[in-house]
């Protein structure tokens, strides 16, 4: 199982914070994803663009990161923000 957590406009357009799918085999990020896009019903894209930063077990990742059963995904929108 891989653990999906989801953040700010993200999890909006998801419609929840989290998600966990179960892997038969390593994917990469853009595979995972993808599927989570099927689950949730919503557009790939919502999940996968050039704007969103992606994390494997809290170190930042790319689409062609490794995802292993067990591990844990974040997508995070741009953070803004400044004093």
């Amino acid at each position: 199982m891989a653990k999906l957590n989801f953040f700010a406009t993200v999890k909006e357009k998801v419609g929840t914070d989290s998600m966990v799918l179960r892997l038969e085999q390593p994917v990469d990020v853009r595979q995972l994803l993808k599927r989570a896009a099927d689950v949730a019903c919503v557009d790939p894209s919502v999940l996968i663009n050039k704007s969103l930063l992606y994390a494997v077990n809290q170190e930042i990742a790319t689409l062609h990161s490794r995802v292993e059963d067990g591990d844990e995904v974040a997508v995070l929108p741009p953070l803004s923000g400044g004093a």
